[in-house]
């Protein structure tokens, strides 16, 4: 044993002076280089007195905590934290740009001293600790990560703040137009380098030779030391310096738009110049995005122009508020075409401007009242481009017109309430005869499918494909009744399939006579032509009735209720309401609505059992007597039933 401890004894020392000397000196020959690389791996290698090699097996030392390769792997620990205790004693003393430059220069020469070391211990990290890493749980590190562990424990941590003190202060001044040396600003980027490489991994290529000069693996990506010594803080420096610059030069993209590019581009480039110049690559994007955010995505500083956002809220006016969020969109595309260079930030916060403009500019009605949905207000746009009874928009207008709302229904977030709406108002333009023609619809159609749900696009081409199909028919019908049954009114009928509109359920109602002989005679048509069955929905039926009986004839323009109630008054002048629900068949809920609304123009009146005249809130009362209104007068000829109705 007194053998064994005069050989550790040698080598130890004999390990000791290589290193000190590769310390003080920061170079090696190469025939130190192998002078030590023998000495360690005759050492490794020689057999233990037990007649094993020193390995982690060996005999004597069966936990590996007292065999020959751990105590080599303690003693260069130890060799290498007291040459580290020196290195901080002589950065302690330093600040500002003496630190920067030391820390460099000291951190350089110790890389290559790791190296060394790691090349010359390359049987212990091959052999030895690859055998500990299959045996025990715990990790262990090759000599040259022990030897950045120890460097970020004992040298990087003490000096982090001053370090980064120091750097920061140097990009300070280079923005605010001070001059730098070119020997502080090569230093500051090899520190950063420098910090970069604490977390790298070194890794031999098969069949080199070891040595110092050997290729190193880095991990180029953002190393957690460089993250929290300068990333991170240079980040938060440079939101403070800019949120003070906007406030204090009134930087604002509510100025001339040409300007406010111009100064965005010109500082968005010489923060990647200055980036470049004294910091890592991996920083770059970050504060390129920190900053387009800061000045494009500020609530200080919007682009949604103030003037029109108070036009989009006038009324809730759709086109007011389409024609507004265009503006701000087209403001958005004037800037990415003025920074070219760095569209690439700009197009990400751009969109978030643009998304935020959108879905956050709900419209009220009325002051007080409930607030129309940017998707209700879309769609009600699409609604009036493609509705009869507005000025028509026709030809290149209306394609550009159909063409921005498929572009900004690209960021609008709840599209499931635009397609309610918008197939909703479909429907009601097909139903009633209002949409300028199918080519427009199929148009707009192209337009937004790509941004609704899986299968909306089909079922808007099922309600186009029945208003087609349901002309047709209603043509034939119409030809073959006409020859054998003469109407005296114009009819026609819509057929259409079932679960492919937004329609109600359809309620129960006797129709009167005189409407019910169409309606027999086509169902026997269809059933007989096509097999299938027919379900009539009222509510949207549209009826023009001819007056007789007031002092002046009208055209009355409703529902088939409206008829139906109506009709009642062809046998008596007077009825309650439970008598008009017993004609028609039908329950107080759908005849409500139509009943007020007769009331309410005057076509009706509703008395009590007194004959006195009863508010028409209270009609729902069984025992009230609806008459009708022999002197009904109106200024308009034609009457429209079917108007919403207003208190």
């Amino acid at each position: 044993m007194l053998l064994i401890d005069w050989l550790i004894d040698c080598t130890f020392a004999k390990l000791g002076q290589s290193l000190t000397l590769l310390f003080k000196q920061k170079i090696i020959t190469p025939q130190e280089y192998m002078k030590v690389y023998t000495i360690i791996y005759d050492y490794c290698a020689s057999p233990c007195d037990c007649g094993s090699r020193a390995t982690g097996y060996c005999t004597c030392s069966k936990d590996g905590k007292t065999s020959r390769p751990a105590l080599l792997y303690k003693e260069i620990n130890r060799q290498v934290l007291t040459y580290l205790a020196e290195v901080v004693k002589e950065l302690s003393v330093m600040t500002g740009e003496e630190l920067v430059t030391g820390y460099y220069e000291l951190w350089h020469d110790f890389q290559f001293c790791a190296k060394a070391i790691h090349g010359m211990c390359l049987y212990l990290n091959e052999n030895w600790l690859a055998t500990k890493r299959l045996t025990d749980e715990a990790e262990h590190d090759t000599i040259y990560m022990v030897c950045l562990k120890n460097w970020k424990q004992q040298v990087h941590a003490p000096l982090e703040a001053q370090l980064t003190w120091a750097v920061l202060e140097t990009i300070a001044a280079d923005r605010n137009g001070s001059f730098v040396s070119t020997q502080t600003v090569d230093a500051v980027r090899k520190t950063v380098d420098g910090l970069v490489d604490l977390d790298s991994k070194l890794t031999y290529l098969v069949g080199d030779p070891p040595g110092p000069e050997m290729p190193d693996e880095r991990v180029r990506t953002l190393s957690e030391v460089y993250k929290s010594t300068i990333h991170t803080p240079f980040l938060a420096d440079s939101l403070r310096h800019y949120t003070a610059k906007i406030i204090k030069e009134r930087i604002s993209p509510n100025q001339a738009l040409d300007r406010y590019i111009l100064q965005v581009y010109v500082l968005l480039t010489a923060e990647e110049l200055r980036c470049t110049k004294y910091l890592h690559e991996s920083t770059r994007d970050p504060l390129m995005q920190l900053l387009v955010d800061l000045l494009i995505f500020n609530p200080k500083a919007t682009l949604f122009p103030t003037t029109a956002r108070d036009k989009a809220q006038l009324g809730g006016d759709p086109k007011t508020f389409v024609t507004a969020i265009w503006e701000a969109f087209d403001r958005n595309q004037k800037i990415l075409e003025g920074v070219r260079q760095h569209q690439r930030f700009f197009s990400t916060t751009l969109d978030k401007v643009f998304w935020t403009t959108l879905n956050t500019n709900a419209v009220p009605k009325q002051a007080g009242t409930v607030v129309i949905s940017p998707a209700e207000l879309i769609a009600r746009y699409c609604d009036a481009l493609l509705k009869k009874g507005t000025t028509p928009v026709t030809g290149g207008a209306l394609e550009a017109s159909l063409s921005r709302v498929g572009k900004i229904l690209r960021y609008l977030e709840d599209r499931e309430a635009f397609q309610k709406h918008h197939r909703l108002l479909l429907s009601k333009r097909l139903l009633f005869g209002l949409s300028w023609g199918p080519e427009y619809e199929y148009s707009l159609l192209q337009k937004i499918k790509v941004w609704c749900s899986a299968g909306y696009d089909a079922k808007l081409q099922a309600m186009l494909q029945d208003v087609v199909a349901s002309r047709e028919v209603s043509e034939l019908f119409a030809a073959d009744y006409a020859r054998d049954h003469a109407l005296g009114y114009d009819f026609s009928v819509q057929a259409l399939r079932d679960g492919a509109w937004p329609l109600t359920k359809p309620s129960p109602l006797n129709i009167p006579i005189e409407l019910e002989r169409p309606l027999i005679a086509f169902r026997e048509y269809y059933q007989t032509k096509y097999s299938r069955k027919i379900t009539w929905n009222f509510p949207y039926s549209r009826c023009e009735i001819s007056t007789n009986c007031f002092s002046s004839n009208y055209i009355l323009q409703g529902s088939a209720y409206h008829a139906a109630i109506l009709m009642c008054y062809e046998t008596g002048d007077d009825f309650t309401v439970d008598a008009i629900l017993t004609i028609l068949g039908c329950e107080q809920g759908p005849l409500t609505a139509p009943l007020l609304r007769l009331l309410r123009l005057g076509i009706l009146l509703a008395v009590n059992a007194t004959g006195q005249s009863v508010p028409d809130q209270l009609i729902i009362s069984n025992t009230t007597a609806i008459k009708l209104n022999l002197a009904f007068k109106s200024s308009k000829q034609r009457i429209n039933l079917n108007a919403p109705l207003r208190r």
